[in-house]
């Protein structure tokens, strides 16, 4: 015998509403899982940057240190090593030291080598809005590659770290 209800092969409203809760929850859940993934990610990198900087201005150091150019030979284009033990503000180390060096220099425009005047110190950081009571430094490499110009040259002036806390040799 057939009845005169016919049977409809969709979905029910109820099942279409509940379908749509859970993709919503599935969906918040994969949000809050990639959110707190990148927030994560950008975290780790702001806690090694510091150690990078630190690492890539060792290696640096240690490169122009190898190149050194021993002092009191004929070769009017060596000098020893100076250094000035001074203090900064609010009785900070802020040492430099001067040396010559035979490292090869290479920027993002050319590369130059031989014989160079390498210039460490600790420089007061540009801060344009100063809203703290505390100065910031930069550790600062200077670079002078033309030792036999007429006229001293304007180092060429690098900045290794930032935010450096004293600089004691």
């Amino acid at each position: 015998m057939i009845s005169g209800v016919r049977q409809s092969e969709g979905f029910t409203l109820l099942e279409l509403l509940v379908a749509m809760v859970l993709m919503v929850v599935v969906a918040s859940c994969l949000y809050t899982a990639l959110y707190t993934g990148f927030r994560a990610r950008r975290s780790a990198l702001q806690a090694v940057e510091p150690t990078l900087q630190a690492l890539n201005a060792i290696e640096l150091l240690k490169e122009d240190i190898l190149g050194v150019v021993p002092p009191g030979d004929s070769n009017s284009l060596a000098g020893a090593f100076v250094g000035e033990d001074s203090g900064g503000v609010k009785g900070v180390d802020a040492d430099s030291i001067e040396f010559y060096t035979t490292h090869v220099y290479a920027d993002d425009d050319s590369v130059s080598g031989g014989i160079g005047k390498i210039t460490l110190l600790l420089d007061e950081e540009d801060v344009e809005d100063r809203q703290s009571n505390y100065t910031t430094y930069k550790l600062v490499r200077e670079v002078t590659t033309n030792l036999l110009a007429r006229k001293e040259p304007k180092p060429v002036e690098q900045v290794l770290c930032r935010d450096v806390v004293s600089l004691n040799f």
